[in-house]
């Protein structure tokens, strides 16, 4: 359908939807878009195209997609205030990005990206948001170096990515701060003199003030930008007063897109279909790679161990691995312990026993790298062949891998999540 948009004022478009510019001129978060162009809004997101001339656009709905018409400016006042304070300080730049959910940090980023770019500096993206990823798939921490004005930060080349395996920091603040760390650091490398970090969404309770903290503490960005529609993040700004960083407190614009859990989850498992197209199941001998993170294996079967251990409690056992920490025990798909088991398999043995059943690696989300820890992409398990010593992985991944990392997302065959399993899922006694 064709829609025509008054000069000053604005269309909030809620997708899924594509719009081209017929005529006029409009901009998105900053973006100058030319007569002919197409913008892809997906499911979950809201943009808010501004008429700079009388325009006429043409636009195409998918299903539950959505506009109105506002007669006011969607950038805030205090955005605007903001991001030409840290456009007007000269040499480098690094720019952190605080505010809960929904609260309009993504469209920050990218209004400021886009402003940046337009004053000619060299502009790296950091995205630290592991549950609503736009850079990379969900459980990732991504790095792009933007060459252009963006709308939507979904459609860019990560340049760098780093697997944590969750979707939210909780229980892997180190490794989130630290990974956020290195991309910076890979950022400035590179060459970049603009560096803008988004965050998560967690910003509620002790943890999450103790957790912000120590990640600006670390960061220690020029600026550290706080959104928010109230004071939610006071506790945060008054934990930061001493470290000397300039914080600049912004409003979460009034015509943000609110999004439930499903929906959230919707765009997550979108995402990791977009990073499992054209994916299949590939087989790796054991013998060949490292497997960490939430699964470790060596593909190594002790058969004396598991002798030993059929002799307490009988044909039960797949596989079993004596690692210097403890006891890697499969056992068969259904089979239980009683107590008695249990209590000789401690008396028998010195030292901790992890059991899992088999197929309990079955759809666990996993990071593929090669030989220089380089990240190739995602996949997730299919299965293990303990006879063959083999792993069988569901990815798009060509090239030879030397390390597979093991996080703790679940999905189903159809990329569905279906959980996120505990730290450690397999089972101690």
């Amino acid at each position: 359908m064709r829609q025509n948009i008054e000069r000053g004022k604005t269309l909030l478009l809620d997708g899924p939807a594509c719009v081209a510019l017929h005529s006029g001129a409009i901009r998105v978060f900053g973006a100058q878009i030319k007569v002919g162009d197409h913008i892809i809004v997906r499911r979950g997101r809201r943009i808010p195209i501004e008429a700079i001339e009388d325009s006429q656009l043409e636009l195409l709905f998918g299903n539950l997609s959505s506009y109105t018409i506002i007669d006011e400016d969607p950038i805030p006042s205090t955005w605007r205030e903001a991001v030409n304070q840290i456009l007007s300080t000269k040499g480098r730049v690094e720019v952190a990005v605080l505010g809960g959910i929904d609260s309009g940090k993504s469209s920050f980023c990218i209004y400021l990206t886009n402003m940046a770019l337009s004053e000619g500096r060299s502009v790296a993206l950091v995205d630290g948001d592991l549950g609503q990823s736009d850079i990379g798939p969900p459980g990732t921490l991504g790095l792009s170096f933007i060459r252009k004005p963006i709308i939507d930060p979904f459609n860019l080349q990560p340049d760098h990515l780093i697997f944590i395996g969750i979707t939210s920091p909780y229980s892997v603040i180190e490794p989130t701060i630290s990974g956020l760390v290195e991309l910076r650091d890979k950022a400035v490398n590179a060459g970049s003199d603009f560096v803008i970090i988004n965050t998560d969404g967690w910003i509620e309770g002790f943890d999450a003030v103790n957790y912000k903290c120590r990640l600006i503490n670390s960061l220690k960005p020029n600026f550290t930008v706080a959104i928010q529609s109230s004071d939610e993040l006071r506790p945060i700004i008054d934990s930061m007063t001493t470290m000397n960083i300039e914080i600049l407190s912004v409003e979460t614009p009034k015509n943000v897109k609110r999004r439930d859990r499903e929906t959230r989850k919707m765009i997550r498992e979108s995402s990791y279909k977009k990073y499992l197209r054209e994916a299949k199941i590939r087989s790796y001998p054991l013998s060949w790679i490292e497997v960490d993170g939430n699964l470790k294996i060596k593909g190594r079967l002790d058969q004396f161990l598991k002798r030993k251990i059929e002799e307490i409690i009988g044909n039960k056992v797949i596989y079993c691995e004596n690692s210097p920490d403890y006891i890697m025990l499969v056992l068969k798909e259904g089979a239980t312990l009683n107590d008695e088991e249990n209590m000789k398999l401690a008396a028998q043995f010195n030292k901790p026993i992890r059991i899992m059943h088999k197929g309990d690696e079955k759809g666990l989300l996993v990071a593929l790298e090669d030989k220089d820890g380089k990240f190739l992409g995602i996949g997730t398990v299919s299965s293990i062949d303990f006879e063959r010593s083999t792993l069988k992985i569901y990815t798009n991944v060509k090239e030879p891998i030397a390390k597979v990392h093991v996080g703790q997302i679940r999905l189903d065959e159809r990329g569905s999540e279906i959980e996120i399993v505990s730290k450690k899922f397999l089972e101690f006694r």
